[in-house]
């Protein structure tokens, strides 16, 4: 329990070529999880000090199960990738109760940081387990072998605050939530550190990607504490939770999570122009035509978000106060298709 007490921002390693050093540490073999991209830009170093490689396709749960199955039980983990490898590493840790250290490849997500493993059901995203990473090593020269879009998408799990507090008060005030003030001031205190950041993001500097890491670490300390993550998980997360089943496809997450920010927003009449400012600055992809969504598919997703949300059993949101008829979805929709 005294890893979980610590914060997160603690077990952060960030910089330069520090990754082979960090592993040499370890003082044996150890499982490498990992995907082919990632696999092709790891210095030579860091396979030659692994036992085993696994290569993981997908967060589905029939793909971890054969994870967990080709891992031996003996070794530490050590996952390098992006967040499906990161919750595939998890995982094995938590289901082989093994120490396991986490690499990410890029920003684009907070799975590295997050102890719960998004594991892709039948009806979408699931929750599950509870592992905390021993450490989790950053290093800018591994992540800047990734596409730039990539790790200018981190900014969306962070600017994702500004819909998620604005659902969270509105859950309280159905009684259905209860708003820890101090800790949704602490959300909006990085959500503006996140604002401010925006220009050092899109040049992918060490000063942005470690603002957005800081970010990232923080709201998962909030997460566990109050044991939810309604302060940055609201309506825009539902939304690209539905997207991914409506188009039959992933995408990436923060771009995703962005989009559904800005259309989340106008659904609360919360828009806010630092907020759209720093989408904007940050050079995010997140428009539809850069995800290949159209009106049609858009459409149908925040026509059906009411009936998903429901069904999925996700926590009250702008969905449940205010359902919408499609005139009122085309104007969500005005502009961006």
């Amino acid at each position: 329990m005294e890893r979980f007490a610590e914060p997160t921002r603690n077990r952060v390693l960030i910089g330069s070529g520090v990754l082979v050093d960090e592993l040499a540490r370890l003082g044996s073999p150890f499982t490498l999880i990992t995907q082919d991209a990632p696999l092709q830009n790891l210095d030579d170093a860091v396979s030659a000090l692994a036992d085993s490689v696994i290569v993981v396709n997908s967060s589905d749960a029939a793909e971890l199960a054969r994870v967990v199955e080709g891992t031996a039980p003996d070794r530490p983990v050590v996952g390098v990738g992006g967040g499906v490898v990161m919750d595939a590493a998890k995982w094995v840790g938590w289901s082989l109760d093994l120490p396991f250290y986490l690499v990410p490849s890029s920003v684009s997500v907070d799975a590295m940081v997050t102890p719960t493993v998004a594991v892709r059901e039948s009806i979408g995203v699931q929750y599950k387990g509870f592992a905390v990473a021993d450490r989790i090593i950053v290093d800018m020269d591994l992540v800047h072998t990734a596409p730039i879009h990539l790790n200018r998408a981190g900014i969306g799990d962070l600017l994702s605050i500004h819909t998620g507090l604005f659902d969270w008060q509105l859950g309280a005030a159905a009684s259905v939530a209860t708003v820890d003030d101090r800790v949704a001031a602490a959300a909006a205190v990085i959500l503006n550190e996140t604002i401010e950041a925006s220009d050092e993001i899109a040049s992918v500097s060490e000063r942005g990607l470690t603002a957005v890491m800081m970010g990232y670490s923080d709201i998962n300390d909030m997460c566990v504490e109050l044991g939810h993550a309604q302060m940055q998980e609201g309506s825009e997360h539902f939304f690209a939770y539905l997207a991914e089943l409506v188009a039959g496809r992933k995408f990436v997450h923060g771009e995703l999570i962005t989009l559904g920010a800005v259309i989340m927003s106008r659904w609360q009449d919360n828009v806010d122009a630092k907020v759209l400012n720093a989408i904007e600055r940050s050079q995010i992809r997140w428009r539809p035509e850069d995800l290949e969504l159209d009106e049609r598919v858009l459409t149908e997703i925040l026509d059906r978000l009411p009936e998903y949300t429901v069904a999925a059993n996700l926590t009250y949101s702008v969905i449940n106060e205010r359902p919408l008829d499609r005139a009122e979805i085309a104007g969500l929709l005005d502009g961006l298709v």
